[in-house]
Formats: structure tokens, C-alpha cells, sequence
């Protein structure tokens, strides 16, 4: 039987319970951890001797993950759920109720349940390290706290900050909560036990009780004014941040045991809806991202490890791959053909440095390391001992191929040959290299430091191990992958493209800016097609769109409104002109001149509806036709893709948990019509042809 708690009595009687789920990396709460935590809770009850508690961690990097969602998604019985949610009360409740001071030793992920163990406690103190992160993230997952956050955070830190905490999902860096509130102090991490000792003696706390702020008229308001928030960011489509508003503020003028039990109800009728569902099963997918290989067993733990890495190109998104792998431990030549573009370079680095200090990512020692970890040169230089090397030299053929020639002469033939680039063949240039197998794409979002999603370019000729050690690498560098096969646009802007370039041709035919991005904002998208266009440059995606478009010629092109933004240098924010004028403090207007780009009155008067059909439909067309063609190999990887790289709605959970939604029949009926009516490019691709013949769907369970 797995035993997941282990004590140590202290010699002034304070007992030190120390939670390490055995064979694993993370700590999580399921029926058996809490079973056995409510036992050691009435061991602690019994004993004269324990004069203290605290709680602690034996992980590296994670205190408590919370929940265990692999637990909770597989329960489908309300009677269950609702048993395992009042229990998971139940137990915390009983550490409040302990007479003995508790203390929460807080040291890595404290996310979730593992956060709201530690509100049960009476004090909680956390370390220094730039891997503890406290919040309560549940309604990213589309669901709320429910194991007494909801209840006692806003009675703890004032309901204005509880909300920011709980709406957002947010986690926090030690200090930044701190400063809210959420934990009453932060010290190194191996001054943790002493400093939970000594704050024990200090007897029980007393709380300010933020009466300016948790007052019923007060509460009012602040709801009134963080619900018109809510809805103008979600539209709606995320129940779990209205229903936790609804929870966290109807709780503050109720007893505990009334407002843990709205807590229960809400959870419940939460886990229920699709969008919970999907929220999960995206989380899952990251999940899968982390543990993903090509190679098993011992093939794949035999691998030389990726140590030195060059990236050549100093550019935005050079720089911006140097400074993520650098603060994750490698060491990086920097190459690039100036010395001004190498200064220009490390300049974006420490920014990106400089950002991660206010985020409290990194600490001054860590980020100073970080930055010592990279060799900049503007001149050719040997990389005999480079590992990986990342090209992320300008996106045209002709560079690219000469720069890999040279590569392909200063490395040795064991080392990866890896390309940045977002859409030119990883196939023709492997042709310029002797040893081809070694070459592969690896293709970074911008701004790599925010985007998680990196897809892994396989060409025709990689090797299977080369696959392999990128996917290690990858993920050893906190990047999720996806592992796509080569073909123009890959899968992410190859998908992406054909929405974007309908956006534009509604535009061309008469819907104003402002109609087609709130279309899509309804839609359940992050950001609308026209204001996408404009963040990741008209230039960068006129070049995607042509590539692509050359590629697909039946079914795609590049509207002329972007060869007319391209001819006049109009590329977007860099710019400052695009779909939408680009001001220095931030605030964005519509670009009136572009009206004079627009060709037809015939869509000025089109309902939201069929604006939004017709731009997510050539989207879910496109995705499904790159299944069909074996781009990627299961249907989930489309889907994380697309929310991971673009956005994509994720309530909806991908753009083919969305056509399963639809019903697949339906869906070709209507881009058959779209087809008859509109253009030939939206004709349903051959293998939801099939699917709709043979009453197939993306998914076994179809729950979209």
C-alpha cells in the first residue's frame, strides 16, 4: 500500500508532515492522498503531544498541484462527485478546526486544492525560489474552487483581490503575494521549517477583516463592475468565472458551512457543461505535450543530452530563443553578421530579462547567470562543440540554404541542424546539407516567452533519434511540442492562414473592421483576424500566405488589400498603421484609409453568424484536411496545436472538438453550400466527405 505522508516530531513538539506521492514529480489530491491526510488529522487530534503543525513538501519544484483532474474527469456520477468535493471540505475543514497553530511550508507549485489546504492553515510562509507559484487556477479548467477558496480567500485578502485571483486564474511569484496577502511570509528555502517554528510561536494570527470592501453594498459594486469585466472578455462562454463571481461574493454574507456548500453545488453543475470538459481535456493535452517521445524504452533514455546550443540570427526571434534557453540552463553562441545586430540583439535579451525581474520569474543572481550563459560574436567561429544549432536568419530560401551549407562544414555530423523558420521547406534544406537526417525544423511562436507551443518539422529524410533528442530538448526547456510533417505552413499557420485571408476578402467585400474582429470575439476568440494580422505583421503573414497560397492554389490566395499594405509599408503595429492605427500608450483605432481598399458593399450588411461561418468553417476545413493528409497523426494534436498556437477558442476545444460539435453530416452540408454560394474553396475536404457518409466523428466520446 503507498504511504504519502511522512512525519517528523521536532523536539519542541511541532510535528512536520511532509507530503511525497511516491514514483512521482508532483503531489496531487485524489480520494486516497485525502483518505490518508484525514487519518493523519485524527492522529494529530488525539496526540497531547503535538503542539504545531506544518505542512510540507519532499518535490523539487511543486508543493501541491491540487486536484487530481484524471480522478475527477473519470467520475460521472453526480452522487460520487458531490461526495468527493464535501470530503475534500470535510478534511480541510478539520485543520482549521485543529486547536494546535498550522502552518502551510510553502516550496514550488501551490496551485488549486494545494492552495486552499494552505488558507485552511493559520499561517503560510513560502520560499524565495522562482519555482513557487500560489494562486487558484480552477476556472481556466472551467471550474472554481470549491474546497473552501472561493469562501476564504476574499474573508483573507479583501474580495477585490480574491476576485483578481480566482477570475483570472492567476499563480503568483512569492512576493507579488506577499504583497496581496496570501501568505505572511517569504524566506529562503532552507530557512522554511525554522521560519514556520518560529512563526508558531507567535500564537493564532489576528486578520484585518476588510470590512471597507466585504460589506454587502460594497460587495455590490465591486460584483457589478468585475462582472461587466467577466463578460467583455469571455462573452459568456466561460460559466466557471461567472459562476465563481456568483460563489465568491454570495459566500462573504454567509456562514462557512453555507457558503462551502454553495462552493459544492457550483462545482457540480460546472463539471457538466462542454466547456469544462474541453478546458480539461486541453490541460490533458499538455499534458500528453510533456510525456510525448517517437522513440520507448531505452532508445529513447540512451539519447546524448542537447547541452551547447548556437542560434544564428540575432533578430527578435533569435534573441528571443537565445534568452529562453539561457535562462533555462544552456549555453548559447549568439551568431549574426554584424556587430550592430548582435548588440541589437542582446539588448532584446536583457529586456526579456529585465521583464522576468518584475514578473519575479527570475531573481538578479539567476537572470545575471542567464545572461553570462550567452557567447555573442559577429564573426564565424568554430561550433565543434555545439550540440544544436537553431537558424533564425531571415525567412527567404536562398539565405537559409547558404547559412546551412556553412553549418553543415563547422559542425559535427552528429549535431542538429535545426530551422526557425514558419512555413519554407525543412525538406529543401536538408538537399544543401551531407548528412541530411540531422536537419529538422523547430519552429517557435512569437514572443517566445509567452508562447508555449513549439512545432518540431519533421522532414522526409529526418532521423528518428534526431526526432527524438528535440523532443527531449523541447520539453526540457518547458516548451510543449508537437511533432508535424513537413509541408507549406506546417499545421499551425497552414490552418491559421486560410481564416485570416477569408477575414480579409470579407473585408474587401464590404464588412467593416470592427464587424469582422467582434464577429470572431463572439466567436470565443482571443483576438479578432484583423487586429491578429496587425500584432503578428502584415509582412510576416503576406509571406506565410504566399508560400501557402502557392502551394494551394484551388483553394487559396492572398487578397489584394494585403499587397496594398505590403506596397506601402502599412505592416501593423511595428509600423503603426495597418487594419487599425497603433499608438505608443497602447490604444488602437480603426485605420480609416484602408476603407478605400474595399471593393463591394456585398457583405457591409452580413449577420454576425455568417461572418463567423464563414471564416471558422475555411479554418475547421483546413484542419481537417491536414489530418487527412497525415500533417499530424491524431486529431488531438490539431487541436492543441491550434489552442496553444493561435488561441483558438479553447471552450470549444479545438477546431475538430468544435466540427464533432456541429455534428460532421451537418457541417459538409454547409460548406457544400458555403461552396455552391460563395467559392469552390470551401468544398468539404474528402475526409469529412467520408466521415459524414460513414456517421463518423474526431472523437470516440463526442461530447463537444
Amino acid at each position: 500500500m503507498k504511504t504519502y505522508f511522512t512525519s517528523e516530531i521536532l523536539d519542541d513538539g511541532v510535528q512536520v508532515l511532509t507530503f511525497d506521492t511516491p514514483a512521482s514529480s508532483a503531489n496531487v489530491f485524489n480520494r486516497e492522498t485525502l483518505s490518508e491526510l484525514s487519518t493523519v488529522i485524527d492522529a494529530i487530534t488525539v496526540n497531547p503531544n503535538v503542539r504545531g503543525l506544518i505542512f510540507f513538501s519532499a518535490k523539487l519544484a511543486i508543493f501541491i498541484a491540487g486536484a487530481d483532474l484524471h480522478e475527477m474527469a473519470q467520475k460521472t456520477d453526480e452522487k460520487d462527485l458531490r461526495e468527493m468535493i464535501h470530503f475534500g471540505q470535510q478534511v480541510f475543514n478539520r485543520i482549521a478546526d485543529l486547536p494546535i497553530p498550522t502552518v502551510a511550508a510553502i516550496h514550488g507549485a501551490c496551485l488549486g486544492g494545494g492552495y486552499e489546504l494552505c488558507l485552511a492553515c493559520d499561517y503560510r510562509i513560502a520560499s524565495d525560489a522562482p519555482c513557487t507559484r500560489i494562486g487558484l487556477p480552477e476556472t481556466l479548467l472551467g471550474l472554481l474552487p470549491a474546497w473552501g477558496g472561493s469562501t476564504r480567500l476574499p474573508r483573507l485578502i479583501g474580495l477585490p483581490n480574491a476576485l483578481d485571483i480566482i477570475l483570472r486564474g492567476r499563480k503568483l511569484a512569492a512576493v507579488p503575494a506577499l504583497g496581496l496577502g496570501m501568505i505572511d511570509a517569504v524566506v529562503p528555502y532552507e530557512h522554511l521549517i525554522r521560519a514556520a517554528v518560529e512563526r508558531m510561536a507567535k500564537g493564532m494570527p489576528s486578520r484585518p477583516r476588510h470590512v471597507l470592501v466585504n460589506n454587502p453594498l460594497a460587495s455590490r459594486v465591486i460584483a457589478s463592475r468585475a462582472w461587466a469585466q467577466v463578460w467583455n472578455t469571455g462573452r459568456g462562454h466561460y460559466p466557471a468565472v461567472l459562476k465563481a463571481l456568483e460563489v465568491a461574493v454570495s459566500g462573504l454574507s454567509k456562514p462557512l458551512a453555507d457558503a462551502l456548500a454553495l462552493e459544492s453545488n457550483a462545482i457540480i453543475g460546472l463539471l457538466k457543461t462542454s466547456a469544462c470538459r474541453n478546458l480539461i481535456e486541453t490541460f490533458f493535452l499538455q499534458e500528453r505535450a510533456k510525456r510525448l517521445h517517437v522513440l520507448t524504452g531505452a532508445d529513447a533514455k540512451e539519447l546524448p543530452k542537447i547541452n551547447m546550443i548556437a542560434v544564428i540570427g540575432a533578430g527578435i526571434m533569435g534573441a528571443g530563443i537565445a534568452q529562453w534557453v539561457s535562462a533555462r540552463g544552456h549555453m548559447v553562441i549568439l551568431r549574426d553578421i554584424n556587430e550592430e545586430k548582435i548588440c541589437n540583439g542582446l539588448a532584446t535579451i536583457a529586456g526579456l530579462y529585465q521583464q522576468g525581474l518584475k514578473r519575479h520569474t527570475f531573481d538578479r543572481v539567476s537572470a545575471r547567470q542567464g545572461m553570462d550563459r550567452i557567447y555573442p560574436n559577429a564573426r564565424e567561429v568554430p561550433l565543434t562543440h555545439v550540440d544544436l544549432v537553431i537558424e533564425a536568419a531571415v525567412e527567404k530560401m536562398e539565405v537559409k540554404k547558404l547559412v546551412f551549407q556553412q553549418l553543415a562544414e563547422l559542425t559535427r555530423n552528429d549535431a542538429v541542424l535545426a530551422t526557425n523558420t514558419s512555413a519554407l521547406s525543412v525538406n529543401e534544406l536538408a538537399t544543401v546539407v551531407k548528412h541530411p537526417e540531422r536537419v529538422i525544423g523547430l519552429h517557435f511562436f512569437n514572443p517566445v516567452h509567452t508562447m508555449q507551443l513549439v512545432e518540431i518539422v519533421v522532414g522526409d529524410r529526418t532521423n528518428s533519434v534526431v526526432t527524438e533528442r528535440i523532443l527531449q530538448f523541447v520539453q526540457g526547456i518547458g516548451k510543449l511540442p508537437v511533432v508535424v510533417k513537413d509541408s507549406p505552413g506546417f499545421l499551425v499557420n497552414r490552418v491559421l492562414m486560410p481564416y485570416l485571408m477569408e477575414a480579409v476578402t470579407l473585408f474587401e467585400m464590404g464588412a467593416s473592421v470592427v464587424q469582422i474582429d467582434q464577429a470572431m470575439l463572439d466567436f470565443g476568440m482571443p483576438m479578432g483576424p484583423l487586429r491578429l494580422l496587425d500584432e503578428v505583421g502584415i509582412d510576416v503573414a503576406f509571406h506565410v500566405a504566399t508560400h501557402v497560397s502557392e502551394a494551394f492554389s484551388d483553394r487559396m490566395h492572398v487578397p489584394e488589400t494585403l499587397r496594398l499594405l505590403m506596397h506601402e509599408n502599412h505592416f501593423g503595429r511595428k509600423t503603426g498603421l495597418g487594419f487599425y492605427l497603433h499608438h505608443n500608450h497602447g490604444i488602437q483605432k480603426v485605420n480609416d484609409e484602408v476603407r478605400r481598399m474595399v471593393t463591394t458593399k456585398q457583405a457591409e450588411r452580413m449577420e454576425t453568424q455568417d461572418l463567423q461561418e464563414r471564416m471558422a468553417l475555411a479554418l475547421v476545413n483546413e484542419a481537417a484536411r491536414c489530418l487527412e493528409e497525415e500533417i499530424v497523426s491524431e486529431p488531438q494534436d490539431v487541436d492543441f496545436a491550434m489552442i496553444m498556437g493561435t488561441g483558438f477558442a479553447p471552450f470549444r476545444g479545438g477546431p475538430l472538438r468544435y466540427a464533432d460539435s456541429l455534428e460532421i453530416p451537418q457541417l459538409v452540408m454547409t460548406l457544400n453550400r458555403l461552396a455552391e454560394e460563395v467559392h469552390p474553396r470551401f468544398m468539404a475536404c474528402d475526409l469529412l466527405q467520408d466521415m459524414a457518409k460513414a456517421g463518423k466523428s474526431f472523437y470516440m466520446d463526442n461530447t463537444a
